[in-house]
């Protein structure tokens, strides 16, 4: 009976793992973020790289809020570190400086500007602003008329947008699961797997993040 009950508990334990899971572990593209641990007259860093020695590229004030992140996760060291998205381009922090600025889980109707990539063979799509800029080693790029980034309906995180050219229409659909989505050439997860069909028909497989505010 004792063994039983400890099969039990310790079942229920595995099972609420995911609901203890902390924003270190599941950074939210459609939340935004504040600065939190850093003392007054220090900065939070923002570097090149997931790195404590890389490059800083910027800095977050100790009450800086309304900080966006792309949803990227990469541990290093014992550290997590998360990719955050602003107008002097990607960077990274680590992660446990960044709280929710808002403890309320998102709507789904958050929209933003999306960048979506593959390998083999490598491509490239980034939608902001009306447009869709599709991009591969090979050929030229091509720009597409993008419509809005629509949430589906009954399902937090995952999106549709409808693309159109001369040569026809379209789409990117982005969703976010339980696991994040690799690269298969790095250690970073991003947060969303995408399928993009092109307006003239090709589909591309791969991982997506937010690219900006």
């Amino acid at each position: 009976m004792r063994l039983r009950i400890a099969a039990l508990v310790a079942m229920v334990t595995l099972l609420s793992l995911p609901a203890l899971a902390t924003e270190e572990q599941t950074p939210e593209p459609a939340r935004l973020y504040r600065v939190t641990g850093v003392a007054a007259g220090d900065v939070l860093n923002i570097r090149a790289q997931p790195d404590p020695t890389a490059q800083i590229t910027g800095t977050l004030e100790p009450d800086a809020s309304g900080v966006a992140v792309a949803g990227t996760r990469m541990e290093t060291n014992g550290s997590v570190w998360w990719q955050v998205v602003g107008g002097d381009g990607p960077g990274w922090v680590n992660a446990r400086y960044l709280t929710p600025v808002d403890d309320a889980p998102p709507t789904g109707d958050e929209t933003f500007p999306l960048r979506c990539t593959g390998t083999e063979p490598f491509w490239s799509v980034s939608v902001a602003d009306g447009e869709a800029r599709f991009e591969t080693p090979m050929d030229e790029a091509k720009t597409w008329q993008a419509g809005p980034m629509t949430p589906a309906a009954g399902l937090i995180g995952r999106y549709a947008i409808r693309l159109e050219s001369g040569d026809g229409v379209g789409h990117l659909a982005a969703w976010r699961n339980h696991r994040f989505c690799s690269d298969g050439m790095s250690d970073i997860g991003f947060p969303y797997e995408g399928i993009v069909v092109t307006p003239d028909g090709t589909v591309h497989g791969g991982c997506c993040l937010r690219a900006g505010e």
